[in-house]
């Protein structure tokens, strides 16, 4: 979602960061420009290398993991946008040395809640109107009846699962 959206908001490079093969096919598929895999390496020496040393203007940070927030913070061009998505368990430090000892002039935004709603009613809208094909992402369909074994599949990250549809 977060490739699609960045192409719409008029993205013109956009870096995916994963693993598993077909999520990084699904991410060229819709739209990434480049897609960084995190067990090459290091992901922000990686993005430091596609921007030649500038950086990005804005991260997005999805997964809620203390590292993948550093990683978002540090790949930040100065004067970045750090979008924050992600569902932390724990506490969340900002590094003083990631954030540039606050010389960075970066801001950092978490847009998950509550404000939330006001983002999927917009988002649901670009979905309805067309403006966004999410059809590569649901690689799973079940019935409700089957609801548990769709969320077994889902927490274990078993098939190539992307998303789930659940059809009632």
């Amino acid at each position: 979602m977060s490739i699609e959206m960045g192409s719409l908001k008029g993205a013109t490079t956009i870096i995916g960061v994963d693993a598993v093969t077909e999520r990084m096919d699904v991410a060229r598929r819709l739209g990434a420009t480049h897609v960084v895999n995190f067990k090459d390496g290091s992901v922000v020496e990686q993005i430091m290398a596609l921007t030649d040393g500038r950086g990005v203007d804005v991260s997005i940070e999805a997964l809620g993991t203390q590292g993948t927030f550093e990683s978002a913070l540090r790949v930040l061009r100065p004067g970045g946008r750090l979008s924050s998505l992600g569902v932390y368990s724990s506490d969340l430090r900002i590094p003083l040395d990631a954030f540039a000892a606050g010389l960075g002039d970066y801001s950092i935004v978490s847009t998950l809640c509550p404000g939330g709603k006001e983002r999927m009613r917009r988002l649901m809208a670009v979905v309805q109107g067309g403006g966004v094909d999410l059809s590569p992402l649901v690689t799973h369909r079940f019935k409700l009846d089957d609801i548990e074994a769709a969320y077994e599949l889902f927490a274990h990250q078993r098939d190539g699962v992307m998303k789930v549809a659940i059809t009632p």
